[in-house]
């Protein structure tokens, strides 16, 4: 193995989040659609979005410095 593809093997594991943003995004607003079902669609788009957010993270075991997290 090269030095190169060791590096590269390194900053994957390394600096990578735990899986892709698009692939969180979609179990995010999957989520959402089912906890706005629950309600009849009568509640607040954004809380759902939020509250789906939350259980994600948790589900995922974000932690308080994950990239995914604001600031």
């Amino acid at each position: 193995m090269s030095e190169d593809s060791q590096e590269v093997q390194h900053h994957q594991v390394a600096g990578e989040p735990r899986m892709p943003a698009e692939e969180r995004y979609c179990m995010i607003a999957e989520a959402a659609y089912f906890i706005a079902e629950r309600s009849g669609f009568a509640g607040d788009g954004e809380a759902c979005w939020l509250e789906a957010e939350r259980e994600i993270d948790r589900m995922l075991g974000a932690a308080a410095d994950s990239p995914f997290l604001p600031d």
